[in-house]
């Protein structure tokens, strides 16, 4: 069995941390998201691994074929496909039976019940679902005492149909690839998943822990504070693993490469960025080659914008709690 990562999506919420990065090369505590994603799938015995790339493919390439005992393929989608129909234009790379997982989303989602559950509850697409505390920002799944998918209510105004989302996770029968048209952009929510919920055909795996969604900058953000001391999973061997190497220094992560000589607190600092002696930062995310100065606090600062989270700040002048795991599972 094997496993596909969607890796080839633009980050438009994310611009301008995208305008040259591809989303799943954002940095996470000074390693690529990517890396995240990958030590998950290896730590369940997956080292067969199918990549979808668009958005500047040569950047993953070149990361990905960095890793050492796992094998990489990928498939270039020349024009946007949509999830469903990048996973049909690499059909002749996947197993009877294969895992798809996105190359831009955090979660530690116990594969093996998860295929299990697959496996005795007879359903030709498992969806993984995970409970959040503000179900209005996604489509809710109606399931069934089974798990079967019953259908999808979109961005509801109230708590009443329940909080369990589509957490971009699936294990999947190659066969239902045979109602994906080829060459085509295909979603799996918009196009495939209602006619195999009218069926009785998806069933809900329900996960009650870690899962991030990195769709816009506040989450991004979070997530680089919640994954500060590390990911779940050991990060998997790779020739690229000196070059992301960080270390704690007074509160902040700061990346080997970096040359701090003003205040930083709290903070993670990339690859080869600098922080001025006339700069003092706290409670932010620099990213890689940032030249800082002044004063900043709850920003993410690149090489040529800052990016300030007001979002963080309450009414009284506190803030929230960056690292707040409620933020980032729902639970």
């Amino acid at each position: 069995m094997n496993a596909i990562v969607l890796a080839g999506g633009f980050g438009s919420r994310l611009r301008p941390l995208t305008d040259s990065v591809p989303k799943p090369m954002l940095k996470i505590a000074n390693v690529p998201m990517l890396d995240y994603v990958v030590a998950w799938l290896v730590r369940y015995g997956f080292t067969d691994l199918v990549f979808t790339l668009g958005y500047l493919p040569e950047v993953v390439r070149d990361f990905v074929s960095g890793y050492k005992g796992i094998s990489c393929r990928f498939k270039l989608e020349t024009e946007p496909l949509g999830t469903a129909g990048a996973v049909k234009n690499a059909e002749d790379c996947l197993d009877d039976v294969f895992v798809v997982a996105s190359g831009d989303a955090l979660s530690n989602i116990d594969l093996d019940k998860m295929l299990d559950f697959h496996f005795r509850g007879g359903a030709d697409v498992t969806m993984a679902c995970s409970a959040v505390q503000n179900p209005r920002l996604y489509g809710v799944v109606n399931a069934a005492e089974d798990g079967t998918i019953n259908g999808f209510i979109e961005k509801p105004d109230t708590l009443e149909y329940g909080n369990l989302v589509n957490a971009g996770v699936y294990v999947m029968n190659k066969s239902v690839l045979e109602e994906v048209p080829r060459g085509v952009k295909f979603d799996f929510s918009r196009d495939l998943f209602p006619s195999l919920v009218a069926a009785g055909r998806i069933k809900a795996f329900v996960h009650r822990d870690y899962w991030c969604d990195i769709g816009d900058k506040l989450s991004y953000y979070k997530a680089n504070f919640f994954m500060k001391d590390g990911g779940f999973y050991p990060s998997v061997p790779s020739f690229s693993s000196e070059r992301y190497a960080s270390a704690l220094k007074g509160g902040s992560l700061v990346s080997n490469s970096a040359v701090t000589v003003g205040g930083a607190f709290d903070s993670i600092i990339g690859e080869g960025a600098r922080v001025a002696s006339s700069a003092e930062i706290a409670d932010c995310v620099v990213l890689d080659g940032a030249l800082v100065t002044g004063r900043h606090k709850f920003s993410i600062i690149g090489a040529d914008f800052v990016v300030d989270l007001p979002e963080l700040w309450t009414n009284t002048g506190d803030y929230v709690d960056k690292n707040d795991k409620i933020f980032q599972t729902g639970i």
